[in-house]
């Protein structure tokens, strides 16, 4: 057994052995599709002796890996090849990012990302929604933050559905939005097929801009498109964040929580996140959900995610109320 020779499906049934029953059925349970789990369990029943160096190789590949992703998100291309060209070289630095099938050409606009807001807001101001749009998905969300907040309350709620519904765009749409900015900015890169935009991008947005701002723009999502909405607001705060959260902020909110759905999103929670709830109700209210929680037994991935969505909701409608400052960004909420 080499690992040349192992495909993708191989190193990832090797690679949930390694990581033991209880991880591997906690990581299936993530996000797979019932096919891609039974692909994996067909080839883990197959896989009847691995040998040590192979198993090392792939989790050290799949770190590798792992960890070029961070950097990605973190800093973007640039900084990703910095950062392992100075730690494992320019060839293999290649081949990590061959393997993440990703071009080791900067990404489109990447010029952009080196001027001011405002002065790339000069240059966009009067172009087409979907054009804006684009041009920001490829921006920082600090960046895009600034510029959305400077256009025309009736123009953000638009644009902003633009960015959250953006895909992929063909070379040639990249290419035709680049060439229009090509006679105000010298930078024009090509790359064969970006992913840009969508919903998590518009979340980081939103979660940098003010609130005013981002209560027009999500006036305006509902009104346009209600489950993409209800998308949006259910990551601007996601149920993990509780622990960031001071204890009487919590309190107020276990009083607003349908004790159904505060089993079920415990249920899928982590432990540190159900610790900060336990802490925060009476022993004898803690000891009655753990024993509900235990009797309930295994329950749907989309029954547990719906169930914190409503939490999150909540958590917003308090915060809006002005019963509780509003919880934003990852940052530290304060009473009221």
């Amino acid at each position: 057994m080499q690992l040349t020779k192992l495909t993708g499906v191989q190193k990832a049934a090797i690679l949930l052995i390694a990581l033991g029953s209880d991880l591997s059925s906690r990581v299936l349970k993530l996000d797979f599709h019932q096919d891609d789990i039974e692909l994996l369990t067909n080839e883990i029943s197959h896989l009847a002796e691995i040998p040590s160096e192979v198993r090392n190789a792939v989790i050290d590949e799949f770190m590798e890996l792992q960890g070029t992703r961070d950097y990605l998100s973190h800093g973007g291309l640039s900084y990703a090849k910095e950062v392992l060209e100075k730690a494992v070289g320019h060839q293999k630095t290649a081949e990590i990012l061959n393997k993440l099938n990703i071009d080791v050409k900067d990404k489109p606009f990447s010029s952009l990302r080196k001027i001011d807001a405002k002065q790339i807001y000069n240059f966009i101001y009067e172009e087409h929604p979907q054009t804006i749009a684009l041009i920001l998905a490829h921006l920082t969300p600090e960046q895009a933050a600034i510029i959305l907040g400077m256009m025309p309350p009736e123009q953000q709620s638009e644009i902003s559905r633009r960015i959250a519904i953006l895909d992929r765009f063909t070379p040639d749409i990249v290419r035709d939005v680049e060439s229009l900015l090509e006679r105000k900015l010298s930078a024009v890169v090509h790359q064969d097929q970006t992913v840009v935009g969508g919903v998590q991008f518009l979340v980081d947005v939103l979660n940098k801009i003010g609130r005013s701002t981002e209560k027009v723009i999500m006036d305006g999502l509902e009104r346009e498109d209600i489950e993409l909405a209800e998308e949006v607001y259910g990551r601007l705060f996601v149920f993990e964040d509780l622990v960031k959260l001071p204890d009487n902020f919590i309190q107020m909110m276990l009083k607003e929580v349908d004790s159904n759905d505060l089993m079920l999103a415990m249920r899928g929670a982590d432990q540190e996140a159900n610790a900060r709830i336990y802490k925060n109700m009476s022993k004898r209210a803690a000891e009655m959900i753990k024993e509900e929680i235990e009797f309930i037994g295994p329950v749907r991935l989309k029954e547990v995610e719906k169930a914190q969505r409503k939490i999150a909701a909540i958590i917003r409608r308090l915060g809006d109320s002005g019963e509780i400052a509003k919880f934003h960004g990852g940052g530290d909420a304060i009473t009221a």
